[in-house]
């Protein structure tokens, strides 16, 4: 992924604009893992939303690969979110009516793939989160560590180019959440992906290969 002079700004409630990224760069290679450190309201979550295409630009450039994410339009940004992102967010947003598995098929059976070769995949990736024996169980039957570690499942089942993690361990406690970090580091090397964090966790943080700060607008390497 490649960032270049990325913009953001909305208006204030006092009139005016809120300027909340002001000229966001950086590079980030496959099986690279990046932490975006930052207060709260640095603008951490607004840069996730930009680089997945949920929220547009107001300038600069994100590039994924070929596909430049800032000139895409609507149908091309389902597709890419649908088929080449994985979210991870502070809570699971698991469906409870669903099992661990179908939650983690989810992705590949919206992306029209023949069901039992979903079904399939997310058994492989509940396994290697360490769910296997919980497939079958609905959210409300794991413990938040569980719910979490299948969220990451689900976010890799349908390996992604990026991953985007807003605060994936800030819902739990510090055994889950160093669980969790280990996981989301080791399968997205595994499976080269470029993933970014946005967190406040310095466990989480000291995880990934490299760390950014957001502070007035800008990312910089250190505080």
């Amino acid at each position: 992924m490649e960032v270049s002079e990325l913009r953001k700004a909305y208006a204030s409630p006092g009139g005016g604009a809120l300027e909340v990224l002001r000229g966001v760069s950086f590079a980030l290679g496959a099986g690279e893992m990046l932490a975006v450190m930052g207060a709260s309201g640095a603008g951490k979550s607004t840069l996730l939303h930009l680089l997945g295409g949920l929220d547009a630009a107001d300038g600069g450039r994100a590039r994924l690969g070929e596909i430049e994410l800032t000139r895409a339009g609507g149908a091309q940004l389902a597709r890419v979110r649908n088929e080449q992102v994985g979210f991870v967010f502070q809570f699971h947003h698991l469906l409870p009516d669903l099992s661990a598995l179908e939650n983690v098929a989810l992705p590949l059976l919206v992306a029209r793939r023949n069901p039992r070769e979903a079904r399939a995949a997310a058994s492989a990736m509940l396994e290697a989160v360490g769910l296997g024996a919980r497939a079958s169980h609905r959210p409300g039957e794991l413990s938040g560590g569980e719910q979490q570690r299948a969220a990451v499942a689900r976010a890799l089942v349908h390996a992604p180019r990026l991953v985007l993690a807003d605060e994936p361990t800030g819902n739990l406690d510090a055994r889950a959440g160093a669980e969790v970090a280990a996981l989301l580091s080791t399968l997205a090397r595994t499976r080269g992906a470029a993933v970014i964090v946005a967190t406040h966790n310095e466990q989480l943080a000291a995880a990934c290969d490299r760390t950014l700060f957001l502070k007035d607008g800008l990312l910089v390497e250190q505080l």
